[in-house]
């Protein structure tokens, strides 16, 4: 349209050039014609003008064409490689995603806890400072059908040395939502404390039960395979928890270890489990049972199978023994009220044996053990306004420890243990304890001790 005015604008300039001889005659001809004849060659002139602004407009919009052309050229360019480069972003964003899923799918945690304190004995020599322990436990998950976990124990020795130890790894398959298969090594189910309430910022006094923690009578761990769950029962539920594994082994001073061994020392597996029945939520009933076969030979499956020099090479009774632990528990929880007892029993059958004491092997008699326990604890968050007295929980626990058929175990560790504790928490799970314990240990010389304590726990 632009350029069809311009053509019609030239071509009225074109035909008043042409009229300008014949203006000018007139001009001649008629003196009255001159001031007209003026204001033609004004106007001429302003047309000449004109057509110059018009030239030069028509010059600038040719080059704006152009560069119009050139512009949209590069837009269309531009256009092209953004194309391409959302649809870039669009793989790399579905890659994204999908390794977001398969993250998502895998989750994981650390837990754990650990403790300091001090202890006081009415012992001489027997005051001191203790770091504790440190246990961290890791839990990795996959999806909702597979869980491993396992914790470490990280102790520091008298002599500043630090031990560490593998307490638990085990795999849990989910196999529905009833039962669970656990396989590797696990802290054993029998009875309650071991599994449950042993972690320091749990247990309400700052030491185990006597004979309920490590070299007592209650498996500390098994390494083997595990069916647990629990199963409705009208309007409870009924805990089971079924095991086989290495089992207990003989110590190297004729009693029983029952700890999870990384290997057995003879053909003979462990069985056995707890089932706890809840009568009404808050209050549950357990019985435990464990049955194995120990070998007589201490040093464990390189001295069963190649023999220990000095041994004699007549031996005056079996070398593999039966062992069976049988026990029952109760637990009341319920508000800040809570009660607890647990009962164990173990006899290992009379057994020969070869021991760093009698490396020539010695007949053990009948070796048992027994210990029980009870626990009351109260939390006094409901009385009172004042936030001290609710944050404090008054504890007593007493309990007895005996065994049989090995003096010198006996007297190590046969007594009569009473607790009192004062605990203070500070958070959910960080808690300040306070105690009294009185050993009364039941064999004559062995001199009765009085431990004050205190500590402070921590559970992450």
């Amino acid at each position: 349209m632009m350029k069809n005015n311009l053509l019609q604008t030239s071509a009225i300039i074109v035909a008043l050039l042409g009229a300008m001889p014949t203006i000018a005659l007139a001009a001649e001809t008629s003196p009255s014609a001159a001031e007209v004849n003026q204001a033609l060659l004004d106007r001429i002139a302003r047309l000449e003008t004109e057509l110059g602004d018009l030239r030069e407009l028509v010059q600038q919009s040719v080059s704006n064409a152009a560069s119009a052309q050139e512009t949209a050229n590069n837009a269309e360019k531009t256009a092209d490689n953004v194309q391409k480069t959302v649809k870039t972003v669009e793989r790399l964003a579905s890659k994204v995603a999908k390794s977001a899923d398969s993250a998502s799918d895998i989750q994981w945690h650390l837990v754990g806890y650990a403790d300091a304190g001090f202890v006081a004995s009415s012992r001489p020599g027997a005051d001191s400072f203790v770091t504790g322990k440190f246990n961290p436990a890791f839990h990795f998950q996959y999806k909702d059908f597979f869980l491993y976990e396992s914790e470490l124990e990280f102790t520091t020795t008298a002599d500043g040395e630090t031990n560490i130890e593998l307490e638990y790894s085990q795999f849990n398959i989910f196999l529905n939502d009833y039962a669970t298969l656990v396989v590797g090594k696990y802290l054993s189910p029998i009875g309650q404390f071991q599994e449950r309430l042993h972690p320091s910022w749990i247990n309400k006094m700052q030491t185990a039960p006597a004979g309920f923690g490590h070299d007592g009578i209650q498996p500390s761990s098994d390494t083997g395979l595990q069916l647990r769950g629990a199963v409705p029962l009208g309007n409870t539920r009924l805990a089971y928890s079924f095991m086989v594994g290495n089992g207990p082994r003989t110590n190297i001073e004729g009693g029983v270890k029952v700890e999870g061994m990384g290997s057995d020392d003879n053909s003979n597996k462990s069985f056995g489990g707890r089932i706890g029945f809840f009568p009404v939520p808050y209050l549950e009933l357990g019985g435990s049972y464990l049955n194995a076969k120990v070998n007589g030979y201490a040093g464990g499956p390189s001295a069963a199978h190649e023999g220990i020099s000095g041994i004699t090479s007549v031996t005056t009774g079996p070398t593999d023994a039966t062992y069976e632990l049988w026990g029952f528990d109760a637990a009341y929880t319920k508000g800040p009220l809570h009660g607890r007892f647990e009962y164990l029993n173990s006899t290992r059958d009379t057994l020969f044996s070869v021991t760093d004491v009698a490396p020539t092997g010695e007949l053990l008699p009948q070796f048992g053990m027994e210990a029980w326990y009870g626990q009351v604890s109260y939390r006094l968050s409901g009385l009172g306004d004042s936030n001290l007295v609710k944050k404090l929980e008054p504890v007593i626990r007493y309990g007895e420890f005996r065994i049989t058929g090995r003096d010198e175990l006996s007297a190590e560790n046969s007594q009569n243990r009473f607790n009192l504790g004062l605990n203070y928490w500070m958070a959910p799970t960080v808690v300040t304890k306070v105690g009294l314990e009185w050993r009364d240990y039941k064999d004559a010389g062995v001199q009765d001790d009085t431990r004050y304590q205190f500590q402070v726990s921590y559970g992450f």
